[in-house]
């Protein structure tokens, strides 16, 4: 995978101390470019009274001076080609339109929250970013390591997907960016956790069926095994096209709904990063659609990158 043009979007409410390591990182491991893009909100348009609307700029004004003094922060120390840029406006429809002007690869952005608060860790701005991208979108974590040791992919069975050929480039694009990262990491390991369930189990279940839990069991350990035999399959082929690189993938099957089970696993596991496709608009079913996958995202305790099938295209795209 050739170097990758970064746009690393800071706001006010991001964790600047997470973006500056992330950067620094980035600048020296990962592209030929970076982006610093600092987003302030518009406030004075949405002001009738003229008296509020003077004040509004006001307060534009000194959200300005706080955000450049958080770019100035994360850009400190850094050297090549580094690039700044401001706008206001909608926060993440402004990340989106900067990022396709600017042919950048990956979006980088800091989660707003911090595990643990009562409110869901990714806020309104990251869940646009991830809903509307079409870009990668990295989230990372603060309170997290920045080291990446723990790298998983959650995969979703390709083989059975309506539109086999599609899924399996989003399943091709989600390893190749995993192993891409493991490599520069220094990681030798990547999980794949897959996401599993015995169809039809609860109708089996019901006493009109008539079952025997022997029975029942027997029909799950055998969803159980023909799901595991495609995840060895996939692993050898993975293992194939990406020869060279020297990756183990370890298969990790879960049985249950992924909105739980994967975060569950993410948490058991002390994972650094999780690798997704989220395919809201693509027309892909099977894979992590709309908000499914904002309804693990805000279970997720590690940092997030997001990945969108080949051919999505945004709202924004046209005016880019």
């Amino acid at each position: 995978m050739p170097n990758l043009h970064a746009l690393i979007a800071i706001d006010h409410d991001d964790h600047v101390e997470s973006l500056r390591q992330i950067t620094s990182q980035w600048a020296e491991d990962h592209a030929t470019k970076i982006t610093l893009l600092g987003v302030t909100p518009q406030l004075s348009p949405h002001m009738l009274n003229p008296k509020m609307a003077s004040v509004a700029k006001d307060a534009e004004k000194s959200m300005l001076a706080d955000l450049r003094d958080r770019v100035d922060y994360v850009k400190a120390g850094l050297v090549g080609d580094i690039d700044v840029q401001f706008a206001a406006g909608r926060i993440s429809d402004e990340i989106i339109k900067v990022a396709l002007l600017h042919n950048a690869d990956i979006i980088i952005k800091s989660a707003d929250r911090n595990i643990g608060e009562k409110s869901p860790v990714f806020g309104a701005v990251e869940k646009k970013l991830i809903r509307r991208s079409p870009i990668p979108v990295w989230i990372i974590r603060s309170e997290k390591r920045h080291d990446h040791k723990r790298i998983a992919v959650a995969i979703d069975n390709v083989s059975t997907a309506p539109h086999k050929a599609e899924a399996e480039l989003l399943a091709a694009s989600l390893l190749n960016y995993a192993s891409d990262l493991a490599v520069r990491f220094g990681v030798k390991d990547i999980q794949l956790i897959h996401a599993w369930s015995a169809v039809g189990v609860h109708f089996l279940e019901h006493p009109r069926a008539s079952l025997s839990p022997a029975d029942i069991q027997s029909y799950v350990d055998e969803w159980q095994d023909v799901t595991a035999q495609w995840l060895d399959g996939f692993i050898q082929e993975t293992e194939k096209r990406l020869k060279g690189k020297n990756l183990r993938f370890i298969p990790k099957l879960v049985m249950g709904d992924a909105r739980f089970i994967i975060p569950k696993t993410v948490a058991e596991e002390d994972l650094d990063l999780l690798i997704m496709g989220s395919a809201n608009r693509s027309g892909l079913p099977g894979l992590f659609i709309g908000n499914t996958a904002e309804d693990m995202i805000d279970k997720l305790s590690c940092s997030t990158f997001v990945v969108k099938p080949e051919g999505f295209t945004s709202v924004f795209a046209k005016s880019a």
